[in-house]
């Protein structure tokens, strides 16, 4: 047999009490203005500086260290007859350079030498590389110098998810100065 229901026990003070607080948000909401705010203030970019070596020879839209699980890959070769300098620099988001814990230019590179640049290189032991190994770069660009006049540079992101994962590459969107950017992938 069921009770009826009287104004005053628990079940219709509570569902009382809900409805009443419904009424009160819903009132509140129709009947006020929302306050305007501000959007908070940007941070503008830092002018880029100088080249210390030659020129800008090539960009890379997308760079990234080890900590986001990936790491930049550049290599780069030029064909002066004579040998030539090679460097790497990289940028956070705002703009500003990031320091490296290796040497980030190489002096007298000779003609055909490939010269790798790796973020971080624990995947590269035992090879031919240089390793930049950039301090706490999560996001940002990164630009090639130098004073050849005949450079060839490519450039990708290796991303390495852990042991029960493949390894995989994409692209850092890297484009030669003169010529244009090109965009990132939408998948990076």
């Amino acid at each position: 047999m069921n009770r009826p229901i009287i104004a005053s026990s628990p079940r219709c003070r509570r569902g009382a009490l809900r409805l009443l607080g419904l009424v009160l948000t819903a009132g509140a909401t129709l009947g006020a203005a929302t306050p305007v705010r501000s959007p908070q203030p940007t941070p503008t970019r830092v002018p880029e500086p100088p080249s210390a070596v030659g020129r800008v020879a090539y960009r890379a839209s997308k760079a990234a260290s080890y900590e986001s699980l990936g790491v930049v890959v550049i290599a780069c070769r030029h064909r002066d007859p004579v040998p030539r300098t090679i460097a790497v620099e990289y940028f956070d988001g705002l703009g500003r350079k990031v320091g490296v814990f290796g040497p980030s230019s190489i002096p007298n590179v000779p003609r055909g030498k490939k010269m790798v640049f790796v973020s971080d290189g624990t995947h590269y032991r035992n090879h031919d590389v240089i390793d930049v190994r950039v301090g706490h770069f999560v996001d940002g660009t990164a630009r090639v110098l130098s004073d050849a006049h005949l450079i060839h540079c490519m450039a990708k992101m290796r991303f390495d998810p852990g042991i029960l994962s493949a390894t995989y590459w994409r692209s850092v969107g890297f484009y030669r100065e003169d010529v244009g950017a090109t965009p990132v992938p939408v998948d990076w």
